[in-house]
């Protein structure tokens, strides 16, 4: 029972830190800092699950690698729908099968921030936003994988 209680706070934990994300990324933008603020709000994730057990940690970079792929699945065109369906697949076999694919579609969402395509004005600082953010996380995710102390595979498939 105790170990029930333990993975549901985890889960708690894991989608609290999801949600205080995205409500800061919208405090920033919306006070138009987004851009300066990028690098600290990787803390959030960082910091909030480091100190989490590797599969409960796995999970928790799962799910904010669905985070990262829904910034413009919000738009709604279906190439955008479509390379968030894309990212959704790279967490879930993130998760499942490789660390690498957390890294892959870190580095992949700069890469869609060049695509060309207009923004709403709450976004327009994304992009530049979004490749540090998402850069530095991409980054830290590597270096966690290279060192051993992000498994590139799960131990097991419980939290």
């Amino acid at each position: 029972m105790k170990t029930m209680a333990v993975r549901v706070l985890i889960g708690f934990w894991i989608v609290f830190l999801v949600w205080l994300a995205g409500f800061t990324v919208g405090a920033a933008a919306n006070a138009d800092v987004l851009v300066w603020a990028s690098i600290p709000l990787t803390l959030i994730p960082i910091a909030g699950l480091y100190f989490l057990p590797a599969n409960a940690e796995r999970a928790g970079w799962a799910l904010f690698t669905v985070w990262l792929g829904s910034t413009y699945a919000a738009l709604g065109t279906p190439l955008e729908l479509g390379v968030f369906g894309l990212i959704c697949v790279f967490a879930i076999l993130g998760y499942f099968r490789s660390s690498w694919l957390f890294v892959i579609s870190w580095f992949g969402h700069i890469a869609w921030d060049f695509v060309p395509r207009s923004l709403p004005d709450l976004y327009l600082d994304l992009p530049a936003a979004c490749m540090l953010f998402d850069g530095a996380i991409g980054l830290y995710l590597a270096w966690r994988i290279r060192r051993g102390t992000l498994s590139v595979r799960p131990i097991g498939f419980a939290l």
